[in-house]
């Protein structure tokens, strides 16, 4: 079932009617049959609440959303590699639950105030107060700090990608006590829910933390070739430090320090702090005072590639930024602050599957969501053996079955039917269970004879 809202693209799986329908098992059970009718609408239109609270934060920011409705619950997803500051993405997480908690609270005021809805139909009132009940308690079990929930999602992004792990030990500590509570007071449904997200995070703290760039080291050996006093190091250090953590005011004040010595350190660390400076002026959104960092940096030598790109990229100057950033890759820069610009520049001059060929070659070093996000895109565009081989390497190292999924997908839509089985039943092996699905969907409708009957049976 798909349908568009409000501009928005809008895809309801059979498994979220499943999933409504077990959770209204008691209503039925008592024979209430009406009720449960209305129970599902509810939930249907609870979950769709809390979705179009994260949709119209994020079309906030120019970018189209997508809502998937799931045996999980609900996803909203967006296709741009625009990025988003922490704090953007910490108040789209938030939009959701707190969309639920104005509705609950609009209804709450209007069965209490307006009197006149009383003599409505008993059914229809005993829907709103079913309204006011799910969308409080979906948006309080979405604000618990456990990943995929948004309150997971919150923690990811206020602590940053540097303290990933601790985020994952947060998440799975909390699911685990959550999932026992649950499993206790007899919520089984809630219960195998945080189980799957307990399993999750112990996969994303057993990934291996990102190894420094090679290039990035060999820059910042080359930017201070002269010997640099420890004070100085040390300011650059902290400045860098801000820089990635997005707090661009402490950042501009370190370099500012570092320029203002006397006597004045040398060239590589003059430049650095410049570069510094501009990447601080990026993230505030001024982009000619950005430009202006990069010319002072030009008198101590060479600026880095990634700021001078970004600077293009920012004033929509395609072209100079791709000339620049592929310089720098073919020179041996593989840093993604060089990729991750690139790539943009390729999806917006519409060569996809290139851009998908870099992502795939810095995979290592994008954030699972970015990955994910050019496999998507690389499959919107018909470039499903970049998409497939992109989804299998996010696979390998998260271990969660709707990557495998995913490169099933892509490898089927490819011609490649074997590789797409394969892959399938590395989906199954992982966990992948929704037959109903993977057998409406159109990716897989040339392998509907033996193939896919043999990996994941008619439902």
């Amino acid at each position: 079932m798909s349908f568009r809202l409000f501009g928005v693209s809008v895809d309801v799986q059979l498994g979220f009617w499943l999933s409504a329908a077990l959770l209204g098992y008691g209503i039925v059970a008592g024979g209430q049959y009406q009720l449960f009718l209305v129970w599902i609408l509810v939930v249907f239109l609870s979950v769709l609440m809390h979705e179009f609270g994260h949709a119209f934060a994020i079309k906030r920011h120019r970018v189209e959303p997508e809502i998937t409705l799931h045996f999980m619950g609900g996803t909203t997803t967006w296709r741009s590699l625009l990025p988003l500051g922490r704090l953007q993405h910490v108040l789209i997480s938030l939009a959701g639950p707190f969309a639920g908690f104005l509705v609950a609270g609009i209804l709450h005021l209007l069965l209490r105030y307006v009197p006149a809805l009383y003599s409505l139909p008993p059914m229809l009132l005993r829907g709103m107060e079913m309204l006011i009940q799910v969308n409080v308690v979906w948006g309080i079990l979405n604000l618990i700090p456990v990943l995929p929930f948004d309150g997971g999602h919150v923690l990811e992004h206020a602590l940053g990608p540097r303290r990933a792990r601790l985020t994952a030990a947060i998440s799975g500590v909390s699911a685990v006590i959550l999932a026992i509570l649950f499993l206790r007071a007899g919520f089984f449904f809630f219960s195998f829910i945080l189980v799957m997200s307990a399993f999750q995070s112990l996969q994303r703290f057993r990934s291996e933390p990102e190894a420094p760039s090679p290039a990035l080291n060999r820059r910042r050996a080359a930017l201070h070739e002269e010997p640099v006093p420890p004070a100085t190091a040390v300011l650059l250090q902290r400045a860098r430090r801000a820089v990635e953590e997005e707090r661009a005011d402490e950042a501009m004040a370190l370099a500012n320090e570092v320029l203002a010595q006397s006597p004045a350190p040398p060239k590589g660390a003059l430049r650095e702090a410049h570069e510094l400076t501009g990447w601080s002026h990026l993230l505030l959104g001024d982009t000619k005072r950005a430009g202006e960092a990069i010319a002072q940096a030009r008198k101590h030598g060479d600026p880095d590639a990634a700021l001078v790109g970004a600077v293009h990229l920012a004033l929509g100057e395609l072209k100079q930024a791709r000339k620049v950033l592929e310089a720098a890759r073919e020179a041996g820069d593989d840093r993604k602050e060089v990729a991750g610009p690139l790539i943009r520049v390729l999806v917006e001059q519409r060569e996809v599957p290139r851009a998908a060929a870099v992502a795939l070659d810095i995979v290592e070093q994008l954030s699972e969501e970015d990955a994910r996000r050019m496999a998507e895109i690389a499959f919107e565009h018909g470039a499903f053996d970049w998409s497939a081989r992109l989804y299998e390497a996010i696979f390998r190292r998260a271990g969660l079955s709707e990557d495998a999924y995913g490169a099933a997908r892509a490898s089927a839509k490819d011609g490649n039917a074997e590789r797409a089985i394969a892959l399938l039943q590395r989906a199954v092996e992982a966990g992948f269970s929704d037959r109903a699905r993977a057998w409406s969907d159109s990716a897989f409708e040339a392998l509907r004879g033996g193939p896919l009957e043999a990996v994941l049976p008619r439902p």
